[in-house]
């Protein structure tokens, strides 16, 4: 699995803006995901803002060449929905930085000349040319998912990409 960036609202401003939508259409998302959540067994905060997540993605480029994308992306995953911290904040993604035991002075530096912004933005365009309008989604040889599915939906994904299912645990 590769992790790719995507700009699912463009132009917030880098300390954050409120949701802007109406208190019954929060209400109603807020519900259907905190089903979704509590489902999954994923742990969750209320959250009442949007925050930029460009630094956040150049980040996570960063950590992808010292090792550590998935646990990075993980710890940005939690600092964004469990602790409602604000992800386009360097001094975030340096907090996140230390507590992987990685350098988070070379993290600031690499935010600060903006190292990974090329990359980044390319992966915004790859996804708008192959019409990702929504997070998650999950592509496979032309083929795409959107959003929070069942694990058989997945499998049907991989066997329309032709690739074999593996063994689940327990059956080994």
């Amino acid at each position: 699995m590769e992790w790719c960036a995507f700009e699912l609202h463009p132009g917030i401003p880098p300390e954050g803006m409120a949701v802007p939508w109406d208190p019954e259409k929060m209400a109603q998302a807020r519900a259907n995901f905190e089903r979704m959540a509590r489902d999954a067994g994923l742990e969750f905060c209320e959250r009442t803002h949007w925050y930029n997540s460009d630094l956040a993605h150049e980040a996570t480029a960063w950590a992808r060449e010292h090792d550590a994308e998935d646990p990075f992306h993980r710890a940005i995953f939690r600092a964004y929905f469990v602790q409602n911290r604000n992800i386009g904040a360097p001094d975030v993604l340096a907090e996140i930085a230390t507590a992987l035991g990685l350098d988070a002075a070379d993290l600031r530096a690499a935010l600060a000349d903006r190292r990974y912004r090329d990359r980044v933005v390319a992966q915004y365009q790859e996804a708008r040319e192959i019409g990702v309008t929504a997070v998650p989604t999950f592509v496979a040889e032309g083929y795409a998912i959107v959003g929070a599915q069942p694990y058989d939906v997945f499998r049907r994904l991989m066997a329309a990409a032709g690739q074999a299912p593996r063994a689940t645990q327990g059956s080994e």
